[in-house]
């Protein structure tokens, strides 16, 4: 924590013999950290004044907590502020060292480079696991790894000779999973708690183009369906309850002792582009044991006016986005994240972590205390990913951004981050690696 402790902008040189007039009020930055409760691994907060002023500052910790003194004055001037100091909250609850995600430009036209990355927490480091040079300039999407081992994971590779690369130490193979099952693709992955099972939903995607309005694209489902895979016998298998033409189901997700399933289900529409404004996803679980689904699946929660995606559970919360319908948010404005007590059925939005703007995917830590979630907050266009920390009680701190060495770094990369995942360590890059499985 050292890093934050005796944190000093550099961003001005010197102030030279500008006045600064005593303010009561804290100073107006970005990313706003004012007031955020971060873990003490994090890296430096490094901001700006919103208002493009300059500023210098220093830092100093009482406790666990740190007080930012920030003076700001504009270029020229002899005159400036010095603010009220801000806090900032120390949290001793582990946070894992290193997040993964896929950075994509937020285009649905097209695509030349993509590729899924790795963030040390501590520092501002980031590397490629892979890229997608590695496979032609195909997709490489839906990565996830199994109890955030970083040397155990998975990812899909779209495009000719395509399929699923499976990673376990140094082993490397691709599994196409049309060859070994119901002849269906897997899409979103979720990795059994006990590491042997992934479910996966198996969709059919499209997408329209709205004429009139502010969202540039819909994404829908023609069809979905969650299948199973035994990465011990790469053997595929499929339940009733979860495949079949009644209902589209996707998203699933386990319960932490892996004894339940939760996932996302529609009535089947004959005509899914043009009722796609009256699909509305409800959250569903059904008992999983010794391999194999068994029982009825029952509705944990649904809604006339919210369509779930993305449910995530950590201990009896869960933590799911909820849009007005449709299963993509990602380009839904009103997608927001809300929250549910599986003991005592509460279901709140959670007013703390949304914005104007949309939330979509999340994670949790494994010890249930942090989370980190993809918002549009910023700009409308480009997913950036917040973390918050959680109380065990219900309630969540005030989210702040990934920090970044230059501020501006959050405005100028024209990239999205895709998938937030928390890792246990450095999954290390392999793009070459991974290239030899695509050679002829």
């Amino acid at each position: 924590m050292k890093k934050i402790a005796i944190a000093v902008c550099l961003l001005a040189a010197g102030c030279g013999r500008v006045h600064f007039a005593a303010s009561d009020a804290v100073p107006e930055i970005f990313p706003d950290y004012v007031g955020v409760t971060v873990p003490e691994t994090m890296a430096a907060l490094s901001f700006e004044m919103a208002d493009g002023r300059k500023l210098s500052y220093t830092s100093e910790r009482v406790g666990d907590t740190l007080f930012f003194h920030v003076k700001a004055w504009k270029k020229g001037s002899k005159e400036g502020v010095a603010y009220a100091p801000f806090k900032v909250f120390l949290s001793k609850d582990e946070i894992p060292p290193y997040i993964a995600y896929r950075l994509i430009e937020p285009n649905y036209e097209g695509w030349r480079d993509m590729g899924i990355y790795a963030r040390e927490l501590a520092s501002y480091k980031e590397t490629a696991v892979v890229r997608n040079s590695a496979n032609g300039r195909g997709c490489v999407n839906c990565h996830s790894f199994a109890g955030g081992d970083p040397g155990r994971m998975m990812f899909h590779a779209r495009g000719a000779g395509g399929g699923t690369v499976f990673r376990d130490g140094e082993e490397l193979r691709l599994l196409n999973l049309t060859t070994v099952g119901p002849k269906r693709q897997g899409t979103y992955p979720a990795w059994h708690p006990g590491g042997r099972y992934i479910a996966y939903s198996s969709n059919s995607t499209q997408q329209s183009f709205p004429i009139a309005g502010s969202q540039p694209v819909e994404v829908y489902d023609h069809f979905s369906d969650i299948i199973l895979l035994d990465t011990q016998t790469d053997s595929v298998t499929t339940c009733p309850h979860l495949f079949g033409d009644a209902e589209m189901e996707t998203f699933p997700a386990w319960s932490p002792d892996g004894e339940i399933l939760y996932y996302c289900s529609a009535p089947q529409s004959e005509k899914v582009a043009a009722n796609r404004g009256d699909i509305r996803y409800a959250l569903k679980a059904i008992r999983f044991r010794d391999g194999a689904f068994e029982g009825e699946p029952w509705t944990v929660f649904a809604s006339d006016s919210l369509s779930v995606s993305f449910p995530r559970v950590s201990g009896k919360w869960l933590l799911f986005t909820a849009s007005a319908y449709g299963t993509f948010p990602i380009w839904h404005r009103e997608a927001d994240l809300w929250l549910l007590d599986l003991e005592s059925g509460a279901l709140r939005r959670v007013d703390e972590l949304d914005s104007e703007d949309t939330e979509s995917y999340h994670s949790w830590s494994p010890n249930g205390r942090w989370v980190v979630f993809s918002s549009r907050r910023l700009d409308g266009r480009y997913t950036r990913l917040f973390f918050a920390h959680f109380d065990g009680e219900g309630h969540f701190s005030k989210p702040f951004l990934l920090p970044q060495q230059d501020p501006q770094h959050n405005v100028l990369r024209l990239t999205s981050y895709n998938v937030p995942e928390f890792v246990d360590g450095d999954p290390g890059q392999l793009t070459d690696a991974v290239s030899k499985l695509f050679q002829p």
